[in-house]
């Protein structure tokens, strides 16, 4: 199977001794951090990463969302055969079929702005307190902060993640990201920049700097 973890990838294990009598009994309890992704855009960048997330063992249920029908269901059948699809596809592309309160995180890898934007309106009635936004998308740091005050206003996390490399290193995850916002979000959102980039630079100052370093 071609979606296998990272060997790098990391499990947190925790440890706790029980003692029986004058016996210690080392028990290892392993957790893992299981996230629901919704990818906007399969093109060639955006498919590329969304199939990267397939692979990371951190990332329990990976949506695509696209406004062709053929890239939306090349993605899912992917999904279904990783084990990690939703458990079923709606036949009417909407952003609502594909985002709701249990999503975790969206990962934005759009054209343009106007894209963007008219994606983040809907995202902004849609998405639960403590969720995250990723955009991933060229777009300007003005842009992006006005989007973060917005989504802000309804305690929902967003970061800036502009992204370099090719389609090639994104199906491999191996694309360069920008990565910028709160510290909190940038830990929140670090499974999907793990399992999606080989170089990750953590901007410093806040949503924008992505954009601006880029």
């Amino acid at each position: 199977c071609q979606y296998l973890p990272k060997t790098d990838e990391l499990v947190t294990c925790y440890r706790a001794v029980f003692y029986i009598g004058y016996c210690p009994l080392l028990l290892l309890i392993t957790t893992e951090t299981t996230m629901k992704v919704t990818v906007i855009g399969l093109g060639a960048m955006g498919g590329g990463m969304a199939r990267s997330l397939l692979c990371s063992n951190t990332i329990s249920e990976v949506s695509g969302f696209d406004l062709s029908t053929q890239l939306v269901q090349s993605f899912y059948d992917e999904a279904h055969a990783a084990g990690k699809s939703t458990p079923s596809l709606s036949s009417e592309l909407t952003v609502e079929n594909f985002v709701d309160e249990t999503t975790d995180v969206v990962l934005i890898v759009l054209v343009n702005e106007a894209q963007c934007q008219s994606v983040c309106d809907k995202l902004l009635s849609i998405m639960r307190e403590g969720s995250c936004v990723v955009v991933s998308s060229t777009v300007s740091a003005a842009w992006s902060k006005s989007a973060e005050a917005k989504f802000s206003e309804r305690n929902i996390q967003f970061c800036d993640c502009p992204i370099s490399g090719g389609s090639v290193r994104a199906l491999n995850g191996e694309i360069t990201i920008m990565a910028s916002g709160e510290p909190k979000s940038l830990e929140y959102i670090d499974p999907i920049l793990q399992a999606m980039g080989k170089e990750i630079h953590v901007i410093q100052g806040g949503v924008g700097m992505g954009s601006t370093v880029k």
